[in-house]
């Protein structure tokens, strides 16, 4: 009889075990289109990895994309493409936070969330905005850096993406605004920003015409990973005793912060941030949020993401707010001599 019984509450443990792992999972059955600036980005690559780790735990399948010459026209038929294969939620990171609205609001007519994220689509063309870090809070980091790096005095310039890149524009305002209004930097004299579109060749070209504009250069701001090694370069090659900042890959940064161009660069971790927003993605489809002020989800590792109102530029180039939701990963690194090399194998 104890022999029965055992065999019994074996074979009943036994299904139980089967039972918890057939359990579904929040992302079964979920398909997730990945819309990234450009193809071919070390940044985005990064960022893929993050969905890709949220995916094993969520359950959900994604596609991953971006055009090869950064282009709104690009993310378009990349959008147009996953609302034709009816996913369930479209993750953006916008390389114009207009261009794109009219496409996306036919993604939520369909019945399919979106999710922004790195940059974000405005207000009306998405569900909800995930963002690394404050746009003010990036911005004086940079520039409390590049200060320090030049004794808070002389010339300083930025070297920034796409001319409509939503994010560089709002973390550039920031710059600005600081540099008229703080006394700190009073003796730091701005004189403009320049457009490397995110390619090499064109951030390495602008970065040379600033030097040769500006003979007394000394220092430069570039809140693109993807421009940021074209300028160090360049400043290297010049032989310029010219300062560099950004917002930077470690592992692109490295040899320039060994050779003092730059004193500190900064990133986010771009691995956590699209696995943050996959998490997002898959709460709005489900409906455990929807995107509203006051409400907040949980990311592991990461901790409680709390939802609130956004802002953005306005026409009068004045930072108001919007409609938007945002929520924030409040999480920056800095990339020195002393600790670039942990970095490297990561970023």
């Amino acid at each position: 009889m104890k022999r029965a019984l055992s065999l019994v509450l074996a074979v009943m443990l036994v299904f139980g075990v089967t039972a918890a792992l057939a359990e579904e999972r929040p992302g079964d059955g979920l398909l997730i289109g990945v819309v990234y600036k450009q193809s071919g980005n070390a940044y985005f690559q990064a960022a893929v990895t993050g969905f890709e780790k949220a995916a094993e735990e969520l359950g959900f399948t994604f596609q991953h994309d971006g055009p090869d010459d950064g282009s709104s026209d690009g993310q378009i038929r990349i959008i147009e493409n996953y609302i034709n294969q009816g996913v369930d939620a479209i993750a953006v990171s916008a390389n114009d936070a207009d261009a794109l609205v009219a496409t996306l609001q036919e993604a939520k007519a369909a019945g399919i969330k979106v999710v922004s994220w790195d940059a974000p689509v405005a207000a009306e063309g998405r569900d909800l905005d995930v963002e690394p870090a404050s746009s003010k809070a990036i911005a004086l980091q940079l520039l409390e850096s590049i200060s320090e790096s030049i004794g808070g005095e002389g010339q300083l310039a930025i070297v920034s993406a796409m001319a409509t890149a939503p994010n560089q524009n709002l973390w550039i305002s920031f710059i600005e605004e600081a540099l008229k209004g703080d006394s700190a930097y009073a003796n730091i004299e701005y004189v403009g920003t320049v457009y490397g579109d995110d390619e090499y060749t064109k951030s390495y070209d602008e970065t040379l015409g600033l030097i040769n504009l500006y003979p007394d250069l000394k220092g430069i701001i570039t809140p693109t990973t993807a421009g940021a090694p074209a300028v160090a370069k360049c400043v290297l090659d010049e032989g310029k005793s010219i300062k560099v900042t950004g917002l930077t890959l470690a592992s692109d940064m490295a040899e320039y912060i060994k050779a003092g161009v730059c004193d500190a660069t900064f990133l986010w971790n771009p691995i956590e941030l699209g696995y943050a927003a996959a998490y997002a993605a898959v709460a709005l489809v489900n409906g455990d949020i929807t995107g509203a002020s006051g409400e907040s989800y949980e990311v592991p590792g990461v901790g409680t993401l709390n939802i609130e109102q956004s802002t953005a530029l306005n026409e009068a180039g004045e930072l108001a707010p919007t409609d938007g939701t945002i929520s924030y990963l409040n999480k920056l690194n800095a990339f020195t001599v002393e600790t670039v090399d942990a970095w490297v194998d990561i970023l």
